[in-house]
């Protein structure tokens, strides 16, 4: 989500809630698809629930949007998300409509709006409390003489309570992924420099309580400190990789039950990645 230091520089400088009304209204995008054709990069970041929609649109699961390349992952902010590939604009778009547009992503959903998220406050406490805003984005869309809708007319998402509750999670998960996958790198980090600058005594010692004098004594200290410091990255990086790999395949790989309720799903799913994160089982 965008941080507020970005806000003016791209919408009227208004937060609206789902109730508010916000001139977002573009008349069905008539003879317009601009933000469809256009190469968007990685921008259309999809979330479970979209992946659950996506699937109930195409009955195609993760997979098979990867192979046919509607679909791929993109490093952002240092974790993997899955995104629609844009590149030569949206797989979807046929003949100027799109395909998909009752089942669309969160994203294009929300276009020409998008979701700034403003942290927990005491009605935030609530479950179903946002805990974020909408913004009206003022330079995006080409569509002029935009009309008055509200909010959650707009959005058109059915249950959007629950919807709202999920987007807290989710947006909240995300949060948990960035520092675990921070940590790892910052206690790496940390014993790289440690190594780094240990003496040829202490690294000695270090190799005995290890059970490795041996191998200190055959290979000598820089060769032994270097073999550390480059298992020491290997770790790390495998750590990382674990939990990247596990989020993919708990919200994203593991195929969703379109005729089960998604919320219920994504539940289940985030307490059993959640444990899996942790070392549970």
């Amino acid at each position: 989500m965008l941080r507020y230091d970005d806000l003016n520089q791209i919408s009227d400088g208004r937060l609206y809630g789902e109730n508010d009304m916000v001139c977002a209204g573009t008349n069905g995008c008539a003879g317009c698809s601009k933000c469809c054709e256009s190469d968007m990069g990685t921008s259309i970041v999809l979330t479970p629930y979209d992946m659950y929609e996506l699937t109930v649109a195409t009955g195609r699961s993760f997979d098979e949007l990867l192979t046919v390349f509607i679909i791929e992952l993109s490093m952002m902010d240092g974790i993997i998300l899955p995104n629609l590939k844009m590149s030569e604009g949206c797989a979807f778009l046929k003949n100027g409509r799109c395909e998909i547009h009752a089942h669309r992503p969160g994203i294009c959903r929300l276009f020409p709006l998008g979701r700034i998220y403003v942290g927990r406050t005491a009605e935030a406490d609530k479950k179903t409390a946002t805990e974020f805003k909408y913004f009206l984005q003022t330079k995006e869309c080409s569509v002029k003489n935009k009309t008055e809708v509200r909010v959650s007319d707009w959005l058109g998402i059915d249950d959007l309570e629950k919807n709202t509750a999920f987007i807290n999670k989710w947006h909240r998960f995300i949060d948990f992924e960035k520092r675990k996958v921070n940590t790892i790198r910052e206690m790496a980090d940390n014993e790289i420099k440690r190594l780094e600058t240990i003496s040829e005594k202490d690294l000695e010692v270090y190799a005995g309580i290890l059970g490795e004098a041996d191998i200190f004594e055959i290979k000598g200290y820089e060769e032994y400190k270097q073999e550390k410091i480059d298992k020491e990255k290997e770790a790390c990086d495998e750590d990382i990789k674990k939990v990247l790999k596990t989020v993919i395949a708990y919200f994203y790989l593991d195929k969703y039950d379109i005729d089960s309720d998604f919320y219920q799903q994504f539940d289940a799913r985030l307490k059993k990645c959640l444990a899996a994160m942790k070392g549970k089982k």
